[in-house]
């Protein structure tokens, strides 16, 4: 039997055809797609009032014939979502959340409460996979078929992963720890509230970003660092920064290892994980491995 998902629109709202489309590349793929209602009633810049966008949330995972609840994008409005949510409810009926960007705050908490969650490709990105109905060329359909496929693998059951790393400066060989983060700017901005980021002891924050320049990105990483959430992490991992633009000679990497000279922890980056073409997916909370290189995370 092909695998059922049910979809939500937690934060921001989407093109309509842009997510027929994404259902449609999905379909591609053999996936059954599920939706509690109308997807999408537009307020302000948001996909929906926060009580509509619970009341989607909530009816996703009622459903007992979807094996994942998949967001349709990200954007911004998710984190007025989680003093809303009725864990039990969750918890009766639990299959994995799927999603990244502004969705990072939901992964978290997700995790948080014991539930699954995979940091992974929009359903507004499935677009790229149909075949002459998009701009992608044939190699990147290729490259984000390898991405959906991963993560419908990882939906059904905790499979291998194995992705490039490159470590920055004085950074170990090898490194284990469970995975966190998700979004830059979207874990900063929650500093300072209840629902703020804290790295897990011994973690491997993986973070990201689109579109910010380098100083904007220094300064959400000083929050972070200033205010305690990555005090137990056991490392930073950087994935791709799509869009943001430099400032003068000197590399990001060098400005995010200054950044994070009060921690003494290390710095990798190269993951291709993030807001571009290159977002291959892993599990929140799983046991990352880094060593020759990779990182890897077992079945």
């Amino acid at each position: 039997m092909s695998l059922a998902i049910s979809l939500i629109a937690p934060s921001s709202v989407t093109d309509d055809a842009a997510v027929a489309h994404g259902i449609r590349g999905l379909e591609t793929l053999g996936v059954r797609v599920h939706c509690p209602g109308p997807l999408q009633q537009p307020c302000r810049y948001l996909a929906g009032t926060r009580d509509w966008r619970l009341a989607q949330l909530h009816a996703a995972y009622d459903d007992p014939e979807t094996q994942a609840v998949w967001a349709i994008r990200g954007g911004y409005g998710a984190a007025q979502l989680l003093d809303g949510i009725d864990w039990e409810r969750l918890a009766a009926n639990p299959k994995p959340l799927v999603g990244y960007s502004d969705v990072t705050v939901l992964l978290d908490h997700w995790h948080r409460h014991g539930l699954p969650a995979i940091h992974g490709p929009v359903v507004k990105a499935a677009t790229g996979l149909l075949d002459g109905e998009s701009e992608a060329s044939h190699e990147d359909r290729r490259i984000l078929h390898r991405q959906f496929t991963e993560t419908l693998a990882l939906i059904q059951q905790p499979a291998a992963l194995d992705y490039p790393i490159a470590a920055w400066g004085k950074a170990p060989a090898t490194l284990s720890g469970p995975l966190a983060g998700g979004n830059l700017t979207t874990l900063a901005s929650l500093t300072g509230t209840p629902l703020a980021f804290q790295a897990p002891p011994g973690a491997l924050v993986i973070l990201e970003d689109v579109g910010e320049p380098w100083y904007r990105l220094e300064r959400a990483l000083w929050q972070l660092v200033h205010a305690g959430a990555l005090d137990r992490a056991a490392a930073v991992c950087l994935g791709t920064f799509e869009g943001c633009p430099p400032w003068g000679e000197e590399c990001l990497e060098a400005i995010i290892a200054e950044t994070l000279a009060p921690l003494d922890i290390p710095l990798y980056h190269g993951l291709p994980i993030g807001h571009g073409l290159h977002n291959r997916p892993w599990r929140y909370g799983a046991t990352g491995h880094i060593r020759q290189g990779r990182l890897g995370v077992a079945g």
